[in-house]
């Protein structure tokens, strides 16, 4: 087994150059990923939104028996076995939400879940929604990518699920988007003790319909660097093609395409929010490890070399943890800088974070996938210390590292000036104030809500010169009250 998979990682190395580095030399080819095809017009069938494929499976059955009664004996014996699904999808496809749906759609089962994360700050294991309820027991891999750097820790988590595997129904496991899954899966094929105790049912791979193309012309550009897109598709058994409702339907079927040319065999299910029939997608025994094989054109007996993970190795983070609650208004001023400038926006790849909001009991909870900003406040926190962590991950992010920093710092909402009852001036446009004075702190995120003297109330969005302004006695027909 150890012999064979090995020879698979290998093809699998070969395939990432291939597919998406291939020599426009015709018929030239190259060691890695096969060409990247288009397929026939008629080759698939849009039915509800879902591509479909027609697969000929008893004339596949026929041609590759054996093949298939080693995938068959593979996922022998399932009700010993646990199954497995892996989440994979490049950064901001929308891995996390699509675990927090399947938590709550599966809410029968009691499932594990493995979360590996790769960045400066924790975040994705505060984004699991109702996570000590909904999953069975929830363990976060932070230590480093588990492609690549900490395969013993996820070796460890996976033989102490094992131990209690007569109470699951199963397992999920969400990649880092950075992350290259086949040396993920290689652990359920080579390692006796994980191997005995669960099967790969599923390997899922998100794609964020807006952003594909983009971030698939890298992969093709510089395979080396940039070749974890193109990886995370060629793996695949299932792709969720999702975000459909931010792209027109000639840009799906361009994405579709795409998708299809680096991985033929693959379902392709479109959706929004993540959201597909649990059906499809947990217990369907979709992975199999000779269709990868054979998809990609791959003999196992030419290769006598390990395959190396793929990793985006241009991107980068900076992450940032403190105390304190932030001026909303400042906050989103901030995050603008970055994410409403074009230029800026095509680097933050990703952006997370759990906050204190002034004013709201409740955690903000912020995702944005480079201009796409997508944010709102979750459950009341829970108790004990309030802690604020983001992490912004992407191409030039360590430059920028002094300036995340303090920027963000910048936004923490610093004592008042003005007392409930002080009279102020509010300014209400460049050369215009009216008097007034304060009549709450801190009402719907506003730092001030003043009363002015007509008796109408307006509100303050910062505690500066440019909205609100110490009152004067002339002001208030010169009494000085």
């Amino acid at each position: 087994r150890l012999e064979t998979f090995t020879a698979l990682l290998v093809k699998i190395d070969r395939m990432v150059k291939q597919k998406e580095g291939a020599s426009n030399k015709e018929g030239q080819k190259q060691a890695g990923y096969k060409q990247e095809t288009l397929p026939e017009a008629d080759a698939v069938e849009e039915t509800d939104g879902v591509l479909i494929e027609e697969i000929q499976e008893h004339q596949h059955e026929h041609q590759h028996g054996h093949q298939h009664q080693a995938d068959a004996s593979e996922h022998c014996n399932a009700s010993c076995r646990l199954p497995v699904l892996i989440l994979t999808g490049y950064l901001g496809a929308g891995k996390t939400t699509l675990l927090n749906y399947i938590l709550k759609e599966q809410s029968d089962k009691k499932l594990a879940v493995i979360e590996n994360e790769i960045g400066e700050v924790s975040i994705d294991d505060s984004l699991v929604e109702n996570k000590h309820q909904e999953a069975e027991e929830l363990i976060t891999l932070d230590n480093g990518c588990v492609c690549c750097t900490i395969r013993g820790d996820l070796v460890k988590a996976l033989c102490a699920i094992a131990k209690k595997r007569d109470a699951l129904d199963g397992v999920l496991i969400e990649l880092t988007g950075m992350a290259d899954p086949a040396p993920v899966v290689q652990t359920f094929f080579v390692h006796d003790e994980v191997r005995d105790a669960f099967y790969v049912d599923n390997v899922i791979t998100l794609i964020d319909a807006k952003h594909c193309i983009e971030r698939l012309d890298e992969s093709k550009e510089s395979p080396e660097a940039k070749g974890t897109a193109s990886a995370q598709v060629a793996f695949a058994s299932t792709v969720l093609l999702n975000k459909t409702d931010l792209v027109d339907p000639d840009q799906l079927k361009k994405v579709e395409q795409r998708l299809k040319g680096l991985n033929s065999t693959v379902q392709i299910i479109r959706c929004q929010q993540a959201r597909v029939a649990i059906a499809k997608l947990f217990n369907v025994n979709a992975f199999h490890l000779a269709r990868v094989l054979e998809e990609q054109y791959m003999d196992e007996d030419e290769f006598n070399q390990f395959y190396t993970p793929k990793m985006d190795h241009s991107v980068s983070n900076v992450g940032v943890r403190c105390t304190g609650a932030l001026n909303m208004f400042k906050l989103q001023a901030f995050l603008s800088k970055y994410l409403e400038d074009e230029d800026q926006a095509k680097d933050f790849l990703r952006v997370k974070g759990v906050l204190e909001i002034k004013g709201s009991d409740s955690p903000l909870v912020l995702q944005c996938v480079q201009m796409l900003r997508n944010q709102g406040f979750g459950p009341t926190w829970p108790e004990g210390p309030r802690e604020n962590r983001i992490i912004f991950i992407g191409r030039n992010m360590q430059p920028r590292r002094e300036e995340l920093t303090h920027g963000f710092l910048d936004c923490m909402a610093k004592p008042l000036r003005f007392a409930v009852g002080a009279k102020v001036q509010a300014r209400m446009s460049e050369d215009h104030c009216e008097n007034g004075h304060v009549v709450a702190h801190w009402d719907e995120l506003h730092p001030y809500r003043i009363q002015l003297l007509d008796g109408s109330e307006v509100h303050a969005r910062l505690d500066e010169d440019d909205y609100v302004l110490e009152g004067h006695g002339e002001w208030f027909g010169g009494k000085g009250e």
